[in-house]
Formats: structure tokens, C-alpha cells, sequence
């Protein structure tokens, strides 16, 4: 089509709707940082100067931050890309402590607020150049908060049947963060698109493992990846998923060597998720059926879902009970929450050691466990409310009296259960 490019047809539209969604506009060229720099510093600096104390009363503290920050972008080609963004994402979500020089003790500093959004400056910017002369990347979208790139987006024109969201997506991963890997220190997740299809990616994760913003579409077109920008790339989202829906995985390999390497929450894990919190909030109803296909990766939904409720204020210090019918699957969910890092994991050998956890001991944190501990469980073994229970295969592991007498030993407990197989017969009832 004449006059139609990939700048035109796609990357305007997005930047466009990024605009409509909250993001204000500033041209790659007009951002006050240099080439060599990943980091706008004077934004940096002025939301150090909002968010904490310490550097409102004396503005020549934030240097100290950005020194730390700069020197981390420094550290990428010798501790590697993924170890590195882990590093950043403890200054990101505000649980790297820091003394400031005069100050006499340790406090977090706040890089970003994630409570009210507002104290944020969120920024889009088109044609970001990145790196010295003779050797400069171009990202065709960066986003920003408070001069800090969380997101890189590469995107192609929707007019050349060869290209595809995957040309984009290999360009991010075997160009960008191989050779400009520094950019990549904070980042998020990246995007690529064809004006077809919006496709995201965790930082340092193999095009195989990008995943869709949305449900699949039989004709994609221009109208549905602005529809999946709008979840995906709204500031909320974007804060949402580097706060709570990003995990760091040392999975053991066949040699026995642990590799990390970054998670981030697909859609309908992120949907779920939001749903259990937001019932877990409501105080009326205290259960919800999650009905899941296979490889939707309900395991991972259940690890950010237990991250969220473990941390949720509101559950003052929940227990958190997985529950399974099979051994098997007990110890896949442990491996699952055991190479994430997730705190506090407990799991009974036998069902005299369950009952005593729950009731004498009345343990917070995580427990796993089977279905068949609960035999002889006594009624109202725990009557605390903010016991979670997350029940896998929900559709075997609910039916006859096990279930039923976990339910009893559990009164007052929230109940969420996943199922790939929901039944609603007479005698037999998933939802019930």
C-alpha cells in the first residue's frame, strides 16, 4: 500500500493509543539524557526528591541513588542480564535499604509509587537511540516511569506478509539485549507487534516463551493489538505486573547447575489472580472455581496468588494451604514455590503432623499437603479467616468425604479451586 510504512501503520497508532491510556508523549529525541545513558538522571532524581523524605530535605542525596543505579547498568556483561534485572527489580519495587551519607540508619528507597499513580511520570517516547557512536540501537517505543525504561516495544509494518510479531520479537532478544543489554538493566518485559498481533516477553527469555496479551484472535487486526496494548501497556498494568506478577526462577537443569531466569505473568494468570485478591477482599463470598486449560500455567498462578495474599495487609498474615490428590502433584507444586524463593514452606509427612500445624500450632505460611491428610481431621481445626486454601484438580480432590471434612476442619477459610475438567451432575458438582 502507498505511503504506508511500518512507522504509519503501526508504531503512530500505538504511541497514539499509549497517549490515550496515560502516558504523555516525548520524542526519543527530545529526552534529556544523553546516547550513552540508559537512564533519564534529572527524572530519576525528582522522584527520588518526591518519594522519600531524606532527599526532598537535601536534594543532593538522589546522586547516591543514581550512582547505585548507573553502577548496576555496569555490572550487566559481568553478572549477566537476568541477574542483573533481578538486582534493579529490588530498587523498583522499593526493598533496596540504603544509608544516605549524614543519615544515621538504613531506609528503603522508593523509586516508584505504587500506591497512588499519580506521584509518577509516566512517558512514551518513538525512536529512542542507546548506545556510543558507530555502535547505537534504535527502539522504536520505550516506556518510561520516572526516567527509568521498564518497557521496549519493537514493531514492524502489518503490510509484508514475511514479517510477523516474531521478526520483531527476535530482533529485542538476539540483537537488543545481546548487544545493548545496559538498556535492559530495569526492564520489565518487552513487546513486539506486527499491527496483528501483541506479543510480550520477560527480559532475557527466548522468543519461544513470549506469550500473547490477550486472547488469540481468528483474523487479527490493527484494532485488536491497540484493544490488548490497553491491559498490557497501561501504566497500572505495567506497575501491577513488576510489583507482584514477576518471579525469578533457579530451576536445576539435567547437570544439576541452576540457571535463572525471569517469569512473568501470562494474562489469564494475571486475570485469575486479581479476581482471587479481589474476592479475598470482598469479606461475603469465600470461594471461587478457576476453570483452567492444560499448559495455562496454573501452577505459576497459584505461586503469584499465594506472593500476593502472603504480602495482602488486609489478610494479616494469612496460612495458605495447597491441596492436591496426588503425591506427585504435592511435590511439583513445592518445586514450582521452592525454585521461585517463596518464603515460609511447610509440608506435613503425615496427617497427624497437618492437623498439629493447622490447629495446635496454628502456623502461618505456606503448607502442602494432600487431600487424604485431612482424614480424622477434627471439626473447626482452625476457624481463623484468613486461611487460604488453593485446591488443585478440584474436580477429584472436592468429591466424597475428604473434601468435606477439609471443609469442616476449615470453616471460616477462603476456598479457590482450579479444575481443566469442571462437572455439574446430579450427584457431583465442581462449582458446589
Amino acid at each position: 500500500m502507498p505511503g504506508m510504512n511500518e512507522q504509519n501503520s503501526v508504531q503512530q497508532p500505538l504511541v497514539e493509543e499509549l497517549v490515550r491510556l496515560g502516558w504523555s508523549y516525548v520524542p526519543g529525541k527530545e529526552l534529556d539524557r544523553e546516547h550513552e545513558q540508559v537512564f533519564v538522571e534529572s527524572e530519576v532524581a525528582a522522584a527520588l526528591a518526591r518519594l522519600n523524605p531524606d532527599v526532598t530535605d537535601e536534594p543532593a542525596r538522589a546522586s547516591e541513588i543514581v550512582k547505585k543505579l548507573r553502577t548496576l547498568t555496569f555490572a550487566v556483561d559481568d553478572e549477566g542480564l537476568v541477574e542483573t534485572n533481578r538486582d534493579a527489580a529490588g530498587w523498583l519495587r522499593g526493598l533496596q535499604p540504603h544509608k544516605f551519607v549524614g543519615a544515621d540508619s538504613f531506609r528503603p528507597v522508593r523509586l516508584i509509587d505504587f500506591e497512588d499513580l499519580s506521584n509518577n511520570r509516566f512517558v512514551v517516547s518513538d525512536e529512542v537511540s542507546y548506545g556510543s557512536p558507530g555502535a547505537k540501537a534504535r527502539f522504536d517505543i520505550v516506556l518510561w516511569v520516572n526516567g527509568l525504561p521498564l518497557v521496549v516495544g519493537e514493531t514492524k509494518t502489518a503490510f509484508k506478509q514475511k514479517v510477523s510479531w516474531l521478526t520483531a520479537a527476535n530482533e529485542v532478544v538476539d540483537h537488543y539485549e545481546a548487544k545493548y543489554a545496559p538498556f535492559f538493566t530495569t526492564n520489565v518485559f518487552s513487546f513486539a507487534t506486527e499491527g496483528r498481533e501483541l506479543m510480550y516477553g520477560a527480559t532475557g527469555a527466548p522468543v519461544e516463551h513470549w506469550m500473547t496479551a490477550g486472547p488469540a484472535k481468528e483474523h487479527p487486526m490493527l484494532a485488536d493489538v491497540l484493544e490488548a496494548a490497553r491491559w498490557l501497556l497501561a501504566p497500572g498494568t505495567v506497575l501491577k505486573l513488576l510489583s507482584s506478577y514477576t518471579l525469578f526462577e533457579n530451576p536445576d537443569d539435567n547437570s544439576g547447575v541452576a540457571s535463572l531466569r525471569k517469569l512473568i505473568a501470562r494474562y489469564m494468570q494475571f486475570d485469575a489472580v486479581e479476581l482471587m485478591v479481589a474476592r479475598a477482599h470482598a469479606g461475603q463470598s469465600r470461594r471461587g472455581l478457576i476453570y483452567h486449560t492444560q499448559g495455562s500455567g496454573k501452577t505459576l498462578a497459584m505461586v503469584f496468588a499465594a506472593g500476593q495474599l502472603l504480602q495482602d495487609p488486609k489478610l494479616a498474615n494469612p496460612t495458605i494451604v495447597l491441596v492436591a490428590d496426588r503425591i506427585e502433584l504435592v511435590r511439583n507444586a513445592w518445586d514450582q514455590f521452592r525454585t521461585t524463593n517463596m518464603p515460609r514452606l511447610l509440608a506435613p509427612s503425615t496427617a497427624r503432623e497437618l492437623h498439629d500445624l493447622l490447629g495446635r500450632q496454628d502456623r502461618r505460611g505456606l503448607v502442602f499437603t494432600t487431600v487424604h491428610k485431612f482424614a480424622g481431621a477434627m471439626a473447626n481445626l482452625n476457624t481463623r479467616s484468613n486461611v487460604v486454601v488453593l485446591v488443585d484438580e478440584a474436580h477429584r480432590t472436592q468429591e466424597g468425604n475428604l473434601g468435606l471434612t477439609m471443609r469442616a476442619a476449615l470453616p471460616n477459610a477462603l476456598f479457590f479451586a482450579f479444575t481443566g475438567t469442571p462437572i455439574a451432575e446430579l450427584d457431583r458438582n465442581t462449582f458446589a
